[in-house]
Formats: structure tokens, C-alpha cells, sequence
């Protein structure tokens, strides 16, 4: 049985994307001043790269992050590979299906993660699977719980939506 829950690791995870548009950002702002001006001002260094970073890298990353951590927090999804079970286990509810169980499933991708490129964006690598049973619950399955939905259904249940920013509104 395979047992799905967010952990530090899948939070700390999508760090390292981050992590490395920060770096881009302290390294390239002083750079291009260097290589436009010949020096490097401090005050218009902070003055220009952190609030870009900011406004176009955290707050969008930070919201998405937090929206996708609120939605899954406190869900554990076990699976039951051999009997082709699902159960999720969240505060309020406790709910066993089976894959046949499965309407349709939605995965929510930016298109460089849907076409498997690289990414370019800090929350490129966020998505989600809205999945629908024949009973008409929904469940949200974000990618701080499970990585990958791989389970055994039929292709035809299975759209995938491309969108610049992956949230769930």
C-alpha cells in the first residue's frame, strides 16, 4: 500500500526552482548594470531586482504554494495497487473507492510541465488532478500530495488542461 501526504520534503521540493530564480535574479541584475553602465550601484541593484523578484517571482509562487498547501492539508491518500483502491482520509471525511469508481480526471498543467520542457517559471512545476467519481464527489490531488496521478484508467477519462498559472480558484 503506498500512503500519499504534503511532507517537508514535497514542500521543501519545489524550494530548489525558486531558489534558482533568486539567484538568477541577484546575479543578472548586478551583471547587466556592470555590462550597461561599467559599474554597480547597491541602492539601484536593491531598488530594481528586489521588487521585481518579489511582484514577478515570489508573491505569485508564494500564493500558489499556500493555495495548493490549504487545499491537501491534513489529506492522506492510500493506495491499494493490487485491488485498485483509493482511500482519502482528510479532517472531515473518509472515503474508499475504486479506480472504476472514476467519472473523469482533469490534470491542470502550465504547458512546459504538460510538454515535459523546462521549465521557466517558478511555479511551472505545480499542478493538480481534479478527479470526479460516478457519485459525484470531487477531490483535488496538487502536486505537494501527489507528484504524479499515475493510476490504471482509461485514457478517454483523462483531459489535460493547460493554463499559465496552475491555481485553484
Amino acid at each position: 500500500m503506498k500512503i500519499f501526504r504534503i511532507t517537508k520534503k514535497s514542500n521543501t521540493g519545489f524550494l530548489k526552482n525558486f531558489l534558482f530564480y533568486l539567484l538568477l535574479t541577484l546575479i543578472g541584475t548586478p551583471a547587466l548594470m556592470y555590462f550597461k553602465r561599467g559599474s554597480i550601484d547597491i541602492e539601484s541593484f536593491l531598488w530594481i531586482s528586489l521588487p521585481f523578484f518579489t511582484i514577478f517571482f515570489l508573491i505569485p509562487t508564494l500564493v500558489i504554494h499556500l493555495n495548493y498547501y490549504y487545499l491537501n492539508r491534513g489529506m492522506k491518500v492510500y493506495y491499494e495497487e493490487s485491488k485498485k483502491q483509493l482511500r482519502v482520509a482528510g479532517k472531515l471525511s473518509d472515503i474508499t473507492f475504486y479506480v472504476s469508481d472514476i467519472q473523469s480526471v482533469t490534470e491542470v498543467k502550465t504547458p512546459p510541465k504538460a510538454e515535459n520542457r523546462n521549465m521557466i517559471f517558478p511555479w511551472d512545476e505545480y499542478h493538480y488532478s481534479l478527479v470526479e467519481l460516478k457519485n459525484g464527489e470531487k477531490f483535488y490531488f496538487t502536486s505537494l500530495i501527489l507528484p504524479n496521478l499515475n493510476l490504471p484508467i482509461d485514457k478517454s477519462k483523462i483531459t489535460l488542461k493547460k493554463r499559465f498559472y496552475p491555481a485553484i480558484w
